[in-house]
């Protein structure tokens, strides 16, 4: 592996990093004294041209040691040991002090670490040198706090996953960056540096300080009551972008609508991958024919990956939710955005992963005083027992099955202009005082299908932009995404062995399926149902047995590529072809087994019922072969690892879990 490597005893920080930024290449490092601990080492290290520091400390003996203990983390109720760590334990305390003393004598590796790492990495090479970084995970808890350990531990987890993806030898990436930003600009031009905002510095749950610089492969940015044109507006995206990453962004796409603006951008090298760019917008603003409120959105494919992206300003003033639920109807019933085959869905069923975000306008019901004495005190989880959308999403009267990362920031409005030391809820109008007590106006949401790679890996708000009464939001995700296949040989068929519905109507109608999916060559539909009761006043109970159902054919029989695909399914009466509900099933864990799905059917929002079968992907014996993904599983030690760590490091956290409510299949 080629890197440069020097052990220098009297060497400052800056020396150091300027040695470093001087040889360029990733995986250089540096040994040299501490400046600030007596006896202490510093390891510097070079990635992605920043230099990342981290301290080897002496033990009460003298000896250069770090405290480490076997440890376990859970995840729900499944405990998963880090075995690697007992590897890393036992070179920290036994061969570490071999390497200090062969780098005193003028080595230039540290041959022990190197011979660790290849066990745990079992032929990773390129992929060691970050797993160097991991060192400072371990780390005593008397020298870091609890909370700044596991941020430090996430940065290593994202660095770790950077260089695997790196060096995966892989033709197309499986794991992309997203950013996702939000921002009610208040009709004022905006700084000039938006750093804080795309960098996600600020209050929350932000990047650490070593990852933040790393550029996102994708960015999304909404923003409302926006005073710039579309060109002066992306040119300063562009511009904050390129001034931090040194690339040139390349504009998917721009739409707008007044003064709102959406807004995505990607990675030069992953320009090729984008296709079928669409752009919407819908008006909802007085009766739904002003454009003062409303949605913006975007869409296309990456690679064999949809992606939506919609930005929104909702009705604004506290008594105001059932107009705000309203306008989400709306949008997710009028924005044209997908695959047009799709337009039985609404947007919420059409894209792999659905990013929502806007001035969504939801308050908090609470008198401004107890609002202003627990955010003094940082209670947020008190106030989001008041918060408007937490309880509407509770009712299932909103955002559907959607996702929200925790909060862990005060609410973004409203500030008084020119700083973030107080909130103006008091606003002056000729008709009289309003009140618009402080609230989390501006959300980041999302939707994803089932047994999809997503990981929310912050979530915050800047503190250092005051030009709008709004703080602009931001949020990050690593997402999974999957690779074109064209093969047509050996057949591959999705074999139907018996669906079981629950729909909420009065209707004594006949029901049949419908079934969509870009993975099958067409559109098919199931016969009548062949049985049907009402057991319960305003439901009915459906079933289609296997005579019923089509066998679906898709478009390639790999295994690697079927794994990944979902079924959408309609429910649709006979007499009239409308829709009784819609849902997702995912095709991940059914090839060549009998599996059961079981979910419930939405339409336009509203939850109308469940729905359960039995389903059977069977793939030829010589397609069923999977190559393992950058974000899954493996028996390797190292990519266990990076598995089990992402995993327990980057959780992704539903502020509120939803279930199948009141729809139980018989």
């Amino acid at each position: 592996m080629a890197m440069a490597a020097w052990y220098h005893r009297d060497i400052s920080r800056v020396h150091a990093e300027d040695l470093l930024a001087r040889a360029g290449r990733d995986g250089s490092y540096l040994v040299r004294d501490s400046e600030s601990v007596p006896g202490a080492y510093a390891l510097c290290l070079l990635f992605q041209r920043h230099v990342h520091t981290y301290r080897i400390l002496p033990d009460a003996d003298g000896l250069l040691a770090v405290q480490v203990s076997q440890v376990r983390w859970h995840l729900g109720n499944q405990t998963i040991v880090c075995e690697v760590i007992g590897l890393l334990n036992n070179y920290l305390f036994s061969e570490l002090p071999l390497d200090i003393e062969n780098v005193h004598k003028g080595a230039t590796t540290l041959c022990h670490l190197r011979r660790t790492l290849g066990n745990a990495c079992q032929g990773l090479n390129r992929f060691q040198v970050v797993l160097i970084t991991g060192i400072h995970g371990f780390l005593s808890h008397n020298s870091l706090s609890g909370s700044h350990l596991f941020q430090k531990r996430d940065s290593f987890c994202t660095l770790l996953q950077l260089m695997k993806t790196r060096h995966s030898q892989l033709s197309e990436p499986d794991l992309v960056s997203v950013f996702v930003g939000t921002w009610n600009m208040g009709a004022s031009p905006p700084p000039r540096s938006l750093q804080s905002w795309v960098t996600c510095c600020g209050l929350g749950h932000t990047l650490d300080e070593s990852t933040a610089l790393l550029p996102h492969d994708i960015y999304a940015l909404g923003t409302q009551e926006n005073p710039q044109g579309e060109r002066e507006w992306t040119e300063h995206i562009k511009a904050t972008l390129r001034s931090y990453a040194h690339i040139d962004f390349k504009q998917v796409a721009v739409q707008s609508l007044w003064n709102m603006r959406l807004a995505v951008f990607v990675k030069p090298e992953h320009e090729s991958r984008i296709s079928h760019v669409n752009t919407a917008s819908v008006k909802t603003g007085l009766g739904n024919t002003l454009g003062n409120k409303g949605a913006v959105g975007i869409s296309f494919l990456f690679n064999g990956t949809s992606f939506g992206f919609v930005n929104c300003h909702l009705t604004s003033g506290s008594e105001k939710v059932l107009r705000r639920n309203q306008n989400f109807v709306d949008i997710l019933r009028l924005l044209s955005l997908g695959d047009k085959q799709l337009s039985v869905f609404d947007i919420s069923l059409r894209f792999t992963h659905l990013f929502w975000c806007g001035d969504l306008n939801y308050r908090l019901d609470l008198d401004v005083q107890d609002i202003l004495k627990h955010v003094s005190k940082r209670e947020f989880e008190e106030l989001m027992c008041a918060d408007q959308l937490t309880r509407e999403r509770h009712k299932r009267k909103a955002f559907l099955s959607f996702n929200e990362e925790k909060i862990a920031f005060p609410p973004t409005y409203r500030y008084e202009r020119g700083s973030r030391d107080c909130y103006l809820w008091q606003k002056y109008k000729t008709s009289g005082v309003r009140v618009n007590v402080p609230s989390w106006c501006d959300r980041i949401l999302w939707k994803s299908y089932p047994e999809t790679h997503i990981i929310c890996t912050a979530y915050g708000c800047t503190d250092d932009i005051f030009t709008s009464d709004h703080s602009p939001v931001f949020a990050t995700f690593q997402v999974g995404v999957t690779s074109q296949f064209s093969s047509k040989t050996e057949r591959a068929w999705i074999e139907l062995e018996g669906i079981e519905a629950i729909v909420k109507t009065a209707s004594k109608a006949k029901f049949f399926i419908e079934f969509y999916s870009s993975c099958i060559e067409e559109t098919r539909r199931s016969s009548e149902n062949d049985s049907q009761s009402c057991d319960v006043p305003g439901f009915l109970k459906l079933g289609w047995s296997f005579k019923q159902l089509p066998q679906l054919l898709p478009v390639t029989s790999n295994m690697e590529y079927l794994q990944d695909q979902h079924l959408l399914l309609s429910v649709k009466s006979c007499d009239g072809f409308e829709s009784y509900g819609e849902c997702c099933v995912a095709l991940h864990s059914l090839a060549n087994a009998s599996k059961q799905f079981e979910t419930f059917l939405s339409h336009r929002g509203e939850e109308m019922g469940s729905i359960r079968g039995w389903v059977r992907v069977h793939v030829p014996k010589d397609k069923r072969e999977k190559r393992e993904k950058i974000y899954g599983g493996s028996t390797g030690t190292a990519p266990f690892l990076v598995s089990a760590l992402l995993a327990l490091s980057l959780p992704t956290k539903l502020s509120s879990p939803l279930s199948l409510g009141s729809f139980t299949l018989l």
